[in-house]
């Protein structure tokens, strides 16, 4: 049986060839990277693609109309309405709570109470006794 000593670490050898070849790989794309060739070429992408996706959020928009769906700028519009309807309705609130105080009026929180439909089925349990 030889000796394991006799053997070379694959292990060792593995991690100085990915380390020599990231280095390599590095130092090629710094280089390639660093040229005013490879910066038009990304500000020419960058362009292209911007106009890309305006032309895509442009037609999706219209399609979305044509559908009578909302579009996510609708949704973003009506939650900003509705979040200054909010506000108002607090400041009303909160004016007549104060009017209430100043009256002489403790001020409760209205009790709101969740209207139900009415249960016109019967559980499957209850069904089955009634027959």
């Amino acid at each position: 049986m030889p000796d394991s000593d006799d053997r070379p670490d694959v292990g060792q050898l593995w991690r100085t060839w990915l380390t020599e070849t990231e280095r390599q790989w590095n130092t090629f794309f710094n280089d390639v990277m660093g040229t005013d060739s490879f910066g038009r070429f990304l500000g020419g992408y960058m362009d292209i693609y911007s106009t890309f996706q305006r032309l895509v959020a442009q037609n999706m928009e219209r399609s979305l109309s044509t559908l009578n769906v909302p579009s996510r700028s609708d949704i973003v519009e009506l939650s900003e309405r509705l979040g200054g309807v909010e506000e108002r309705l607090a400041g009303i609130e909160s004016s007549i709570n104060a009017l209430a105080e100043a009256v002489g009026h403790p001020s409760e929180p209205a009790a709101v109470t969740q209207l139900r439909p009415r249960r016109t089925r019967r559980p499957r349990a209850q069904a089955a006794e009634a027959q």
